[in-house]
């Protein structure tokens, strides 16, 4: 296949169990797959050597793509910025947080984690998240971890199907889920620490209560649930949820008939429901498509809805 800013490339999803996991994306997604549970479709991770999506005819996977082909991102980071996954939690998934890049760079030698999830079907139905903590102090918020006191470490928020919810690094989450599907949008990187497991004690989820109290926030930082208002462009409705230079841009499309549009950075586009194209490739529900920097206008056409991600760097919106 041809490799330049005029190709539209097929991403191949990796699907991964967890003790968490169920069958609903499976269903959902008529996935075809060995696993028994399916708790998250990495649509665009590229971390070599654990979860790195191939791209499809290139012979080379989304991390090689980027290594080699940097004028298709128009980015100068070393490493691909971006991620996006469907997950669905039917279980107890973990209380854990995630690294900032600094301290990340640090502990791990990679790039640490911020994130934001939306469930994919809206609701006026109300969930209650555990999401952030009560404590002012350092030593108190050990104190409720180290004595299970959940009520007393973690703050709430109430969230609609359909809201979005940005996660910065350090905050706290997690517990049971509710078993709705969701698109989650982030940076490229996949560092969990777990201060609670649900007492299963497996060597392969460990606990890092310290890294978890060394990330945290006094006081906690702001954070709340959102619904994105959307904007028409012809027969397309899009939708920004989170868009912060150096961290992610997450957008999500909704198609009823064709749309053209500009677009000033790479994006990668996953259908979640219905089909159509993008930019004239075929695109189905779980598919991935990606659009180079410098490709042109962004065409849609169908009855779909996409969800996608792109980026800008700190210093291009430094600049400007």
């Amino acid at each position: 296949m041809e490799i330049n800013k005029k190709t539209v490339f097929r991403i191949e999803p990796v699907y991964k169990s967890f003790v968490w996991a169920g069958r609903k994306l499976i269903d959902r997604f008529g996935l075809k797959t060995d696993l028994d549970t399916v708790g998250t479709i990495y649509s665009v991770l590229a971390l070599p050597g654990e979860i790195d999506n191939p791209v499809t005819g290139a012979g080379m996977t989304l991390s090689e793509l980027y290594r080699a082909h940097r004028e298709l991102f128009g980015t100068s980071d070393e490493v691909f910025p971006v991620r996006m996954t469907i997950t669905c939690n039917e279980g107890f998934q973990s209380y854990q947080s995630h690294p900032d890049d600094a301290y990340a760079m640090e502990h791990e030698g990679c790039r640490g984690k911020v994130s934001g999830a939306v469930a994919l079907d809206e609701s006026d139905e109300k969930d209650t998240w555990l999401f952030g903590h009560k404590p002012m102090d350092a030593a108190e918020f050990r104190r409720c971890i180290e004595e299970k006191e959940w009520d007393a470490l973690f703050s709430t928020l109430e969230v609609k199907g359909g809201d979005f919810v940005h996660t910065p690094a350090g905050v706290i989450h997690g517990g049971w889920g509710s078993g709705k599907v969701s698109a989650t949008f982030g940076t490229n990187s996949d560092i969990t620490y777990r201060f609670y497991d649900n007492d299963r004690n497996d060597p392969n989820r460990p606990l890092s209560i310290d890294d978890v109290c060394a990330c945290a926030s006094f006081p906690e930082l702001p954070f709340a649930a959102e619904r994105a208002e959307g904007v028409k462009i012809g027969g397309v409705t899009r939708y920004v949820y989170h868009d912060v230079p150096g961290e992610y841009t997450a957008l999500r499309f909704k198609a009823a008939g064709e749309a053209s549009f500009d677009f000033d950075s790479f994006l990668f586009v996953t259908c979640v429901e219905g089909g159509g194209t993008v930019c004239g490739e075929p695109i189905s529900p779980g598919e991935t498509l990606f659009i180079p920097l410098g490709y042109g206008p962004v065409a849609f056409s169908g009855q779909m809805d996409c969800i996608a991600i792109s980026y800008h760097e700190k210093k291009r919106a430094e600049n400007e």
